[in-house]
């Protein structure tokens, strides 16, 4: 273990934390320590937008080359924990940003055929960022840091999910007013870690942030997002970056795909869809490239099934019954499969499904089953297993709950 004291710049190459780390290089009464003390470290998710690693290559990686900051660039190597997770990139003179990860998130919502959800804890962050970095810090600096946070001082609830999701309660930075949260956070100080929050002590806002990288670098810079994340409200500054990245849309588009086909409701954003968003505003380039993909693949029926037991609470069985070769022959499966059925063959979206039971909206529990098509890149499963899954469903059949 290291003997320094180090400082951990949480580095999401966002606004925010570009903003603590540039005052920080041209501040010397801003900093926490000696810049050479200082670990700026990123998880790379797999499909941040590429103009933002553009920039941070441009403006943001020369001057941590200038005054010698460590940079570390991590990512996770597989699903499971077990798997931990891979080093891109570990140095003092970093020229390059591995936007691209190991284990992406887009391999995982593929793999299980979701969208990141609208509500409550952002889990994929805490998956593909949060854990990731703790994994490493523990390997490496654990006991020997502080831990910095990008969080602005309009963010509140950001600064409690963050403490609270890290399972800690530390936190540096508070304003003067806040004397009974100093108090309390004080009573969770460990020797593992200590949080601050520089943009709080200096009371900075997401608006000041943006005017000082727009003074000292000379750029406006813009929000660090996953291309697909629903968080991202969509006005007219993020239909442009949409339009200059058609080909991340692409892959969006087929991630949204997969969620549709699992459940009509799967859109991206909340009461619209992708690909509603992208017809409506001519991204014809990334619709195109969207159908290249899924038309290039091998295609599967599947079977699928939920359990409600309230309102936005479901267990969930997806079976892959068949695989075919093309999109066109399993259209054609699947028509045939609902005409033996005698069920009608429904479309959403260009999204087929034949449907057997439509849940209830008022009563609980409910249930509901169809059979589709998809790209076949979502293999059977059920959160309980299948055969957990069977035995529930049957309870539910025999009125047994």
């Amino acid at each position: 273990m290291p003997e320094v004291e180090a400082t951990i710049l949480s580095y999401g190459m966002g606004v925010e934390s570009t903003a603590i780390l540039l005052r920080w290089c041209l501040d010397e009464d801003a900093r926490p320590c000696r810049l050479d003390q200082i670990v700026v470290i990123t998880a790379q998710v797999g499909d941040e937008y590429k103009d933002t690693g553009r920039d941070v290559e441009a403006y943001i990686l020369p001057m941590m080359r200038r005054y010698g900051i460590r940079f570390v660039q991590v990512a996770r190597h597989g699903h499971g924990e077990a798997d931990g997770i891979t080093v891109l990139d570990d140095s003092c003179e970093p020229t390059k940003i591995f936007l691209e990860g190991d284990y992406k998130l887009s391999d995982e919502l593929k793999r299980n055929g979701t969208v990141p959800q609208y509500g409550g804890v952002h889990r994929c962050a805490l998956k593909f960022k949060g854990w990731v970095i703790e994994q490493w810090l523990e390997a490496n600096l654990r006991g020997h840091a502080h831990h910095a946070f990008g969080y602005n001082a309009e963010e509140r609830t950001r600064i409690s999910q963050s403490e609270y999701a890290l399972g800690e309660r530390i936190a540096f930075g508070f304003n003067a007013d806040e004397t009974a949260r100093i108090d309390r956070s004080r009573e969770y100080n460990t020797l593992t870690r200590q949080a601050f929050y520089p943009l709080v002590g200096w009371d900075w806002t997401r608006a000041k942030c943006v005017d000082y990288i727009r003074e000292e670098p000379g750029v406006t810079w813009r929000k660090s997002a996953c291309v697909y994340c629903p968080f991202n409200a969509l006005k007219n500054d993020a239909i442009d970056r949409h339009l200059e990245h058609p080909e991340q849309v692409a892959d969006a588009l087929v991630i949204e795909h997969m969620s549709m086909a699992l459940n009509p409701r799967g859109t991206l954003y909340k009461g619209r869809s992708l690909i509603q968003i992208a017809t409506n505003t001519g991204n014809d380039e990334a619709l195109k490239g969207y159908r290249q993909r899924i038309d290039s693949v091998r295609w599967a029926q599947y079977r699928v099934r939920r359990i409600y037991t309230k309102k936005g609470q479901a267990d969930r069985a997806v079976e892959k019954l068949e695989v075919f070769a093309s999109a066109v022959e399993a259209r054609a499966n699947l028509a045939g499969f609902a005409v033996s059925l005698s069920l009608p063959f429904e479309e959403l979206r260009g999204i087929p499904y034949v449907w057997r039971q439509r849940r209830s909206e008022a009563e609980f529990p409910t249930r509901e089953e169809f059979w589709t098509i998809a790209p076949a890149t979502v293999e059977s499963k059920a959160r309980g297993g299948l055969a957990w899954f069977d035995a529930k469903w049957s309870d539910r059949q025999m009125g047994l709950f």
